[in-house]
């Protein structure tokens, strides 16, 4: 698990400002991207608020890809400012009603499309 959070998420060179930024030793940091030392659930949930990841995306990689992308868009939302929440939500809401209508509208082209044949 705190293998994949290195594979995936950490390029070599982010290790000091992850260390700096998570109130980690660098030491340890080091010592669980070579996997001689395993981090802590503490340890784990101040990599991923500084990663912007959630825990369950560390921990649930088996997910069906449509449950990964809504937890990927809500830690999009709480990586927000709270007064920016606000307009994520609208402009979102907003986008997911036109490609609603593009959707029903290239739908009953294809329809008319297959009338027509």
């Amino acid at each position: 698990m705190e293998s994949m959070l290195f594979q995936f998420y950490l390029p070599i060179f982010y290790i000091t400002p992850l260390a700096d930024l998570s109130h980690v030793s660098l030491k340890h940091v080091q010592g669980c991207k070579r996997r001689v030392k395993n981090p802590s659930f503490e340890v784990l949930r101040a990599f991923c608020k500084v990663l912007n990841l959630s825990l369950d995306s560390l921990m649930n990689l088996d997910l069906p890809k449509d449950e990964q992308a809504a937890n990927d868009m809500r830690q999009l939302y709480l990586s927000c400012p709270p007064a920016a929440r606000k307009v994520l939500l609208n402009s979102t809401r907003a986008l997911t009603d036109e490609l609603k209508e593009m959707v029903q509208t290239a739908g009953a082209e294809s329809d008319k499309n297959l009338e027509d044949k």
